[in-house]
């Protein structure tokens, strides 16, 4: 079983020449203004499924993490929640409950109980997706096709170097 993702450590700033750090910074500024910018459409999104599904932020994002690397037991979603074992315990019981997560035996260990999502509550967090996607696009579409095309080559530049090192993390 995939232990649970951790972040990856901090840069020993050392090794990291002056240049390096500020570029790095700079970016995290550029980012943060992009994401000033999209954030009301992704959070109007967001809100929209919090009240149709009456759903509380923290079930949503144990769904995105459950999406994303169940099956796995309670503790485990608590550690990736930051929830105590109680209270991932319950926020698992109200998803049950509501047909969007299923427990089942761990086939390694019979006493332990897995959680995962249901089809109803990966559809919910796929919706959610789509409609981050549709923020980013309705942002972008106003932008000039060049500038478009050369964001999406160094994002996915930076998105190729970024990858390894955390899957790096969440599989020792």
């Amino acid at each position: 079983m995939p232990s649970p993702e951790q972040p990856p450590p901090d840069p020993d700033p050392l090794n990291l020449s002056p240049e390096h750090v500020q570029a790095a910074e700079a970016f995290g500024k550029t980012m943060k203004r992009l994401h000033r910018l999209i954030s009301s459409r992704v959070m109007r999104g967001m809100q929209d499924e919090l009240l149709e599904w009456d759903l509380s932020f923290s079930q949503i994002t144990a769904m995105h993490q459950l999406r994303a690397r169940a099956p796995m037991t309670v503790t485990q979603l608590s550690e990736l929640t930051r929830l105590s074992v109680p209270a991932a315990s319950h926020l698992v019981e109200r998803l049950v409950r509501r047909g969007l997560a299923q427990r089942t035996e761990n086939p390694e260990n019979r006493r332990e109980k897995l959680v995962d999502l249901t089809d109803a509550g990966r559809d919910i967090v796929g919706r959610m997706d789509s409609e981050f996607v549709k923020a980013y696009v309705t942002a972008f579409q106003g932008l000039q096709l060049d500038t478009v095309q050369a964001a999406t080559h160094h994002l996915q530049r930076v998105l190729d170097e970024l990858e390894p090192i955390y899957s790096c993390q969440e599989h020792p």
